[in-house]
């Protein structure tokens, strides 16, 4: 099944939350990491996005090639203005389903690893043993930063079962 659920998927993050709960039950569990990223939608490197979006989903590049390709003008008080060279664009129906298709050679990347992962946006979950989920965090360290992904470790969470404590 997918492992992005932030768009196009109904009840996206039920079906994450509840896909997490039956990793965690799985007897083969350690336990789960839960990851947020550092203002994700605001670092997403937009050139590198629309190259990986031209090569994965050709139907949508178009569209967000003509929209991002310029830098966005954020308006100031007194009619000034700075420019937006990265990210998505707040208020952007797209953003959302951009910013999903994005991360996905993360994502790809990461599921070499075997840990089992769910990503709803920028918040990314795995499951698995530990010594897989330290590899499935470090990796996510290596590759993320050069699409604008950088994990917060300080609202980063590991959920273990007692009995791996």
């Amino acid at each position: 099944g997918p492992l992005q659920l932030s768009a196009g998927q109904e009840g996206g993050c039920e079906a994450a939350v509840h896909a997490m709960e039956e990793i965690f039950s799985n007897e083969d569990c350690h336990g789960v990491m839960l990851v947020d990223a550092t203002n994700a939608f605001n670092s997403l490197n937009r050139k590198t996005s629309l190259l990986n979006v031209r090569q994965i989903c050709p139907e949508f590049a178009t569209f967000l090639i003509n929209t991002y390709r310029v830098p966005a003008k954020l308006f100031l008080p007194g009619g000034k203005y700075i420019l937006s060279n990265e990210g998505t664009t707040q208020g952007d129906n797209c953003a959302s389903g951009f910013y999903s298709i994005s991360i996905l050679p993360i994502i790809r990347e990461l599921s070499l690893i075997l840990c089992l992962q769910i990503w709803y946006a920028d918040d990314a979950a795995a499951g698995g043993k530990l010594e897989l989920l330290k590899l499935w965090w470090d990796k996510l360290n290596d590759i993320g930063p050069s699409l604008g992904y950088f994990p917060n470790a300080k609202k980063t969470w590991l959920v273990v079962k007692p009995q791996y404590f």
